[in-house]
């Protein structure tokens, strides 16, 4: 795997965890409303509150195992950024990959953050992907490169 492939499925690994987590929140707020409608109901309604509540329960638990697993991935990948401000030639690189990949933002968001332009951004992207391929990933992650 490249440094691309890697950055690209921590990039995935924050997007499944927002979605987990948004997922939940739905639930806890469906559930919200149904209690509140359940309560107002006289007789008729064949709504089961507890069955709602057993559900998101389930779910949560089933969330927080896989926010767990999503989240070790991400601080790997904050690691890799760590070794790489520490070994490479432009700390800026580290920040990069961690703004575009770790924190999920665009080229001009990325940019934005760090009061530059967004060539400079993506030059120093495609700089820090490439520097990382050429140290590997668990050297990038020891802080070992250009440096040592």
């Amino acid at each position: 795997m490249d440094a691309r492939e890697y950055f690209d499925s921590v990039r995935i690994a924050v997007r499944a965890r927002a979605r987990c987590l948004a997922r939940v929140s739905a639930m806890r707020a469906r559930e919200g409303l149904r209690g509140a409608s359940v309560t107002a109901m006289r007789g008729g309604g064949t709504s089961d509150p507890m069955g709602a509540t057993d559900a998101r329960v389930d779910a949560e638990r089933e969330a927080r195992a896989e926010v767990s697993q999503l989240d070790a991935e991400i601080a790997a990948a904050r690691a890799v950024c760590r070794g790489v401000r520490e070994s490479c030639p432009s700390q800026r690189w580290g920040d990069v990959l961690e703004l575009r990949y770790c924190e999920d933002l665009s080229v001009a968001e990325t940019a934005a953050a760090l009061s530059i332009s967004a060539r400079s951004a993506a030059r120093d992207t495609s700089a820090a992907l490439d520097f990382v391929d050429s140290i590997g990933i668990a050297c990038a992650r020891a802080g070992m490169g250009a440096a040592s």
